[in-house]
């Protein structure tokens, strides 16, 4: 019966979605994800169109966390599997992702989500929009927890800038969930990308960002494979916090 409540989709790899080295990575993966949880939000009607219009409310991404095992090229599809795990909130709600290819495990996350009133920009209840519990299932996601990512920028060193521009805003007229991550992935440089694989990334989403901010993206390195990056409003506001988790490149 739970089979119902599994999306399911076999991917083709398309060539914007990969890295400079030709290879789909974990920008690849993330957008594998957010379009994963969006469709299969809009097979119930929940998705952030029909909400809108019918609730008063919308989505909002607060958490990702992605495992990369294996960058994928371009010899076979993906098979993808995204599901409601059973964690029995009334706020919130975590979707899991599988992602294969020929049955090998390349990557693997969780996304957390909660609903908010668009007039009042409060989190409410998912009963709002008339959620069923019964769609979450029992199936187990091995992703490593969620963990704490420090946002004060005590430590951290500015890399560059970023001014929000049309591109980057969705249907809340907020930056992207998704156009943070080159962000994030562009505070390190070609020589790091060269050297090491980014295979961990961890995301907290804290404030939203508008339409002509600018955006410090700041960066503290832990140790040549751990930093943790920041995303700094113009009010000082710090937008989003990460933590990358770098390892060593697959001969």
């Amino acid at each position: 019966m739970e089979e119902r409540y599994l999306y399911k989709e076999c991917k083709i790899q398309e060539f914007r979605e990969a890295d400079a080295d030709g290879r789909i990575g974990m920008y690849g993966y993330l957008s594998y994800f957010q379009d994963a949880a969006a469709s299969y939000m809009h097979r119930f009607e929940w998705d952030n169109y029909l909400i809108h219009e019918k609730y008063g409310a919308a989505w909002i991404y607060t958490k990702y966390r992605m495992q990369l095992f294996e960058k994928a090229v371009y010899d076979a599809p993906l098979d993808i599997e995204c599901w409601i795990e059973d964690t029995r909130h009334s706020f919130t709600i975590y979707h899991a992702i599988e992602i294969r290819k020929r049955g090998i495990l390349m990557a693997r996350g969780r996304l957390e989500s909660c609903l908010v009133d668009l007039k009042s920009g409060r989190i409410c209840r998912l009963d709002r929009i008339g959620y069923d519990p019964v769609l979450a299932m029992q199936r187990l996601n091995v992703t490593e927890p969620f963990g704490k990512v420090a946002y004060q920028a005590e430590g951290s060193e500015e890399i560059y800038r970023h001014r929000v521009r049309y591109s980057d805003l969705d249907n809340n007229r907020h930056m992207n969930n998704l156009r943070y991550v080159p962000l994030l992935i562009d505070a390190y440089g070609l020589d790091q990308y060269e050297s090491y694989q980014l295979t961990d990334i961890e995301i907290n989403y804290r404030e939203q960002c508008f339409y002509d901010d600018e955006l410090r993206i700041c960066r503290q390195d832990e140790d040549p494979k751990t930093g943790r990056v920041l995303i700094i409003r113009p009010d000082g506001k710090t937008a989003v916090c990460a933590r990358l988790k770098f390892s060593d490149i697959k001969k």
